[in-house]
Parts: C-alpha cells; structure tokens; sequence
C-alpha cells in the first residue's frame, strides 16, 4: 500500500517543479522580500556571477546589476509590482565587478504577497532583446552602460520596425506609444543638474516597461516613443512621468504630459510599408505635438501616409511633364583655351515670369522615392536640347546630375541605358555629374555602371568634390574623367590659413590621376586666376555666366588682364 505523501514532501515537490520549469529557459532563479533583498536562490549562480546561491541570498537585487542599469532596475521591480509580470528584458549584470548581459524575467503571485521571483539568464548572440545592432556581440562586456537609446525619429523608425518584426515572429502582442512633454518649462523651473537627472528618471522608466528594456528612442527635446507591451496603458505614462517630474521640483510641481498609444497589429502590410508608415507616424507626432494628435493604429496611418504620398506624388509627376518644369543651361569654362567648354543642366521651376531653384522639389523626390522619374526626366530634356539645337550651339555638350539614388536604382539604369541607346548620336556632347546627395553604398557596382555610360561616348564627373565623407572613396573607386571641386574650398582661398595649399593639393591629386577638375563659384577674376594657377583646368561661376534658357548666343567676355589684381599666394606654397 502506497504511503502517504507528506507536505513537506508535496511542497518540495511543487519548488522542485517551479524550478525545473524556470530553468528551461534560465540560469538562476531568484525570490525577493518586499524590500527587493533576495530570500532564497537555486541555479548556476556561481557560474553566471560568480557567486554562490547561498552567498546571493541576504543581498539587495541591485547589488548584482551594474550601476548604469539601477535606476531602470528600480522601475522594472516597479512594472512587476504593477502587472504582476515582466518579461525577458536586458539588463547588465556584474560578475567580479565585469558587467555582462542579462535577461531578467520576474512574476508575483496574489497568493503570495511581498514576494517577487526572477530568473535570470545569459544574454546570447541574437537573443530577441538584443537584436538591435548597439552594443557589442554576444555576452561581451558593453562598452557603453546603458547603451545609448536612438536619437531622433527616423532611427527610432527603424527600431520600432525591428521590434514589430521580432514581435510577429514570436506572436507577441506589442504598442508603441509617443510621449510629448514642455521639456524647456523643465529647464526653466530645475538646475541643470535635476534636468538631466529628470531626463534620467524618464529614459529609465520608459526602458522598464519597454520590449526588452532597449525599445525606446528620443524623437527631438521632450517627445519619446517606446515599443511596449499591452499592459502599459497611456495614462500610466502620463502619471508616472509627471510624478517624476514632481520629485525633483523644488514647488514639488509635476509636468503635462500628452501620450498616445498606437495599435501596430498590421496583417496585411508588408514590411516596407509598416516601415513607411512608422516614419509618418513618427514625423506627425514630431510636427504637430501630442496633445490632438489622432493616428491610433498603424493601418490608420499607412493609410494617411499612403494618401498623402500619392497626392505629393501626382502633383510632382504632373509638374515634371509640365512647361513650369524646364532646364537652364550654365557655361563651364576652359581656363587655358578660354572658351567655354560645355554646359551644365540645371532644373527650374518657372513661376510668372521668374526662374526658382526647386530645392525643396529636388528635396521631395529624394524623400519619396522618386528621384529616379526626375533624373529621367532631366537627361531626356538635355537629348531634346542636343538633337534639336534651337537654344545650343551644334556642337555644344551638355552635363546633367545624377543623384546616387537613381544609380542604385535597377529601373532607373535600364531606363537610362535604352534612352541613350536610342539616341547614340549626340553622345559624345553628353556628360553626367555624379551628385553625393544621397551616398551611394555598393561603389563596385556604381563603378561598372559608369563605365557602361563611358563606353556610350559619356564622360562623367564627381560633383562637390570635397563635400562629403565618401569623396575620396569615390575617387578611388570610380572611373571619372571630371571632378568639380565643391564650391566651399574656393570661398576659403582667400579667407583662410591653408585654404590655397588645400586647393592646389586636390587639384594636383586629380592631375595625378588623369582627372581633370573644374572649380565652381567662381565669382570674380582674383579667383579665376588662382584656379588657373593651382592647375585647375576649368571654372564655374557668375564671373563666366548665370544659369540662361538659351546660350546659342552665348559669348565669353575677354579673358581678364591680370594687372592690378593682387597676385595669388600660391608660390609661397
């Protein structure tokens, strides 16, 4: 006959279970007191911190976590009081004073009150929490603690996408959430001092109750966003944060707070659009503030963004194929021959009887897309222009932009080669200015692209050669004939220490190269001369000739007699 089980045995049995059950997915599980100090531990403490069970039990739960992550610790033990439960969330833990990363899980149970459980777990390569690009790899020690949270919209877009992505993944259920407060009336009422320690109080409250306490970003001064979990409701955010503000105000005074919580459930779009439609969300909560702010769910406004897309986008396709979008021709000027040497194409908008640059258009085309229809449309123009010869002199070439963008782009390359296969016999006249705008990320595939254009009879160039961070790998990596040095270093020639010898050197690098350079905004002759001085083959400017609609008539003034103009400094280089 069976024996009775006793039960002492039946509640050893029931831990054992417990325990059996938190170590399928953790190393370490933990039992805290009311006051967080931990009451009873089981697991591989000694290997995961160097620690043994038994020495863990009597210590205060943020002993074990690393200094820059307590304030978020005491916010998460404040979640789980709250909810009863918080899952898998990154943390940095020590081990003989190394910190390390961890994943923290914790529950309370009504019948149990006072007493919270934790499990605890190394943090491994490509664990959910950590699959956000910051940090280091695997379970190396961080070099930051806390990793820096994202900094403005645009990348907060692309996190909020990546834990969206992860979330369908392992069918969670998740909200994101944007919070906008008067952060300058912070700064007007607290020393700079409880400013940023406010600005603390409220990161790490938001990481707390975040997807894996890294899903928050700061979207401008005093508007955030965090990816959370169905259980943090709006008015949550608003009391809390106003609350914190309250402790560090001397008049113990809170702060207005406006919160609106989206739904993300998105079935039926894809990622490309849920990314689109984050970035507009994201940008309407910054332009416009929180306080009416109506989108509510991600399909409301995909839906928004997707009509206010389309209308931007008709209008821009309309004025493209319109008489209001033409092209002005500006002379680029042989400084040795002295004549000009061709032309660049440049896009106007015409209004009334006015020409404006349509930066803002240009801007519009780059944001949405679309570039590609307006690079199209500007080499199809300057064919016009050279076939038809009515604003051209017969043998005049033409140099048109195109945007990094458009080069990356498949369509647009396809595009671009059956237009010039159709139209081989005005080549030889046509240039192409590659524009850094947007920077172009696979050179080597750029490069082959340029080629195919140079081997139509096209000869290419780096435009704003100078401007950006790439330039020199772009010279390195493509074969160009041209390169325009940005206008920037010609203003400095004369205004600064080393902006003569920093002239002649990238002037002397191309002429290394085989390249030929030309310098823009040449406004009078002291600077065509130093361009002619510095071994700069060719010049660009107003002292030479405006931007015109027709230059068939277009003649160079006299080459400029250098007596009388201060002479160059180059020679003391």
């Amino acid at each position: 006959m069976a024996q009775p089980i006793d039960q002492v045995t039946r509640l050893r049995e029931q831990r054992d279970r417990f325990i059996a059950f938190a170590f399928a997915g953790a190393e370490v599980l933990m039992e805290l007191d009311s006051e967080y100090r931990i009451t009873y531990s089981a697991g591989t403490a000694e290997h995961l911190l160097g620690v043994s069970s038994d020495r863990l039990v009597g210590l205060q739960i943020d002993a074990l976590v690393a200094p820059g992550d307590r304030v978020t610790l005491q916010e998460l033990m404040r979640r789980i009081q709250n909810a009863g439960r918080m899952e898998r969330t990154r943390l940095h833990f020590l081990r003989k004073n190394e910190p390390f990363r961890g994943i923290l899980s914790g529950i309370t149970f009504p019948e149990r009150p006072g007493t919270t459980f934790l499990t605890l777990s190394r943090a491994q390569r490509g664990d959910y929490t950590g699959r956000d690009g910051g940090g280091t790899k695997g379970d190396q020690a961080p070099t930051t603690i806390p990793e820096p949270i994202p900094q403005n919209g645009d990348e907060f877009a692309r996190l909020a996408a990546r834990r969206l992505e992860d979330a369908e993944r392992f069918g969670e259920d998740v909200r994101m959430t944007l919070i906008d407060f008067d952060e300058n009336s912070i700064k007007d009422r607290l020393d700079p001092e409880a400013v940023e320690q406010f600005i603390e109080g409220v990161e790490s409250y938001l990481r707390a109750w975040s997807v894996g306490g890294n899903s928050v970003g700061v979207l401008e001064n005093g508007k955030y966003g965090v990816i959370h979990d169905k259980n943090l409701q709006p008015e949550q955010v608003t009391s809390r944060i106003s609350e914190i503000a309250s402790l560090f105000d001397p008049a113990g005074e809170g702060i207005q707070v406006n919160a609106s919580t989206l739904d993300l459930s998105a079935d039926s779009l894809t990622a490309e659009d849920i990314s689109k439609a984050l970035v507009y969300t994201i940008n309407r909560f910054v332009e416009e503030g929180g306080e009416d702010f109506a989108i509510r769910s991600i399909k409301d406004s995909y839906t928004e963004a997707i009509n206010e897309t389309l209308t931007k986008v008709n209008a821009f396709r309309q004025t493209l194929t319109s008489d209001n979008f033409v092209l002005v021709l500006q002379p680029i000027i042989d400084l040795k021959a002295w004549g000009v040497h061709h032309y660049e194409a440049l896009a106007r908008m015409v209004q009334g009887d006015k020409l404006f640059l349509p930066a803002r258009f240009i801007g519009f085309a780059e944001e949405f897309g679309v570039v590609n229809e307006f690079d199209l449309m500007v080499v199809r123009k300057s064919i016009f222009m050279l076939k038809e010869s009515r604003k051209l002199q017969p043998r005049a070439s033409v140099a048109v932009n195109l945007s990094g963008k458009s080069l990356s782009n498949d369509g647009f390359v396809q595009q671009l080669l059956l237009m010039l296969a159709e139209n081989r016999d005005v080549l030889p006249r046509l240039m192409f200015e590659v524009t850094e705008s947007s920077e172009l990320k696979d050179l080597e595939a750029a490069n082959r692209i340029l080629q195919k254009l140079r081997s139509f009879g096209c000869k290419i160039s780096i435009d704003d050669f100078g401007a950006g961070a790439a330039a020199f790998q772009y010279l390195k990596a493509l074969q160009v004939d041209f390169v325009k040095i940005d206008g920037s270093y010609i203003r400095d020639a004369f205004n600064t220490r080393y902006g003569i010898p920093f002239l002649k050197a990238m002037a002397q690098l191309a002429t290394d190269m085989g390249i030929q350079s030309i310098g823009e905004m040449v406004e009078d002759a002291r600077t065509m001369w130093l361009l002619n001085d510095v071994g700069v083959q060719f010049g660009q400017g107003y002292f030479f000739g405006r931007p015109m609609p027709d230059v068939f008539n277009f003649r160079l003034a006299p080459l400029p007699d250098r007596s009388g103009l201060e002479r160059t400094l180059v020679s003391r280089y």
